[in-house]
């Protein structure tokens, strides 16, 4: 990143979402600064999986356009999102539960390499072995490489699934509920490598734990009725009576 370069990798500008006759999302707009934590948040029922799909590329906007690193990218495809650096790690772990953790990882940094490589000899693929020891080693689970991931703890495989994501080397990390399910040492281990990703990437998540939440992002949006009701740091949103009205008041986590 150059100096003058833009602190804002993503944008969207009034965007909105319906389905048949239900707005789900009443233009929202907003601006992602890079290297940074950003968290949305809000009720049951804000927009808030409506507005992350709308992120990654999953949806397309009814109305709106959303701007990724200055460029329009509304409307295309999802793999289009996926090629330029936009990687969603989905809240339900979504991992291959026979192979192993490393096969696991190095499957996911081959599918980007090639396509038609069955006959390609295995020593071919060393790079990619070594790129997958690394990255087991970033998310904490170089001791786990061999282990089938099925037998991985709940917290192991949802770290698991940021890895594969991460085989990517996406520029923009979007996690839903990365710490669903989760014991409170899990969570804080996940918190921690989220953290600590955020100094090489852009990382945007849902989250409903709002104690943890609130102590890594370095900034929320806050969503209700498919609106944006307010957006800020921590402290903003702490102290944002609508907010304590809304949301922070119906929740204890």
């Amino acid at each position: 990143m150059t100096v003058d370069a833009d602190p804002v990798i993503l944008r969207t500008d009034n965007v909105a979402k319906s389905f048949g006759g239900l707005r789900a999302l009443n233009g929202v707009s907003a601006a992602f600064r890079r290297n940074a934590i950003t968290s949305i948040i809000g009720p049951n029922g804000a927009g808030k999986s409506t507005y992350f799909n709308l992120l990654c590329g999953a949806l397309s906007p009814t109305s709106g356009k959303i701007e990724f690193d200055g460029r329009d990218v509304t409307g295309l495809p999802q793999h289009r999102f996926a090629h330029m650096g936009i990687v969603k790690s989905f809240q339900i772990t979504t991992v291959f539960p026979q192979l192993s953790a490393h096969e696991n990882v190095r499957v996911a940094a081959q599918a980007l390499v090639t396509t038609f490589g069955l006959w390609r000899p295995r020593a071919a693929y060393r790079d990619l072995s070594e790129k997958a020891d690394r990255i087991l080693e970033r998310v904490g689970l170089a001791d786990r490489a061999r282990r089938a991931a099925g037998l991985l703890a709940h917290g192991e495989q949802r770290a698991l699934e940021i890895g594969i994501a991460l085989a990517s080397d996406p520029r923009l990390l979007l996690l839903d509920e990365p710490t669903a399910g989760m014991s409170p040492e899990e969570t804080r281990t996940v918190m921690d490598l989220i953290v600590s990703l955020a100094q090489e990437r852009t990382i945007i998540l849902v989250e409903h734990k709002m104690k943890l939440v609130l102590g890594i992002s370095d900034r929320l949006l806050v969503l209700h009725h498919g609106e944006l009701l307010a957006e800020g740091s921590a402290d903003d949103i702490r102290h944002n009576d609508a907010v304590k009205r809304v949301y922070l008041g119906q929740r204890s986590h």
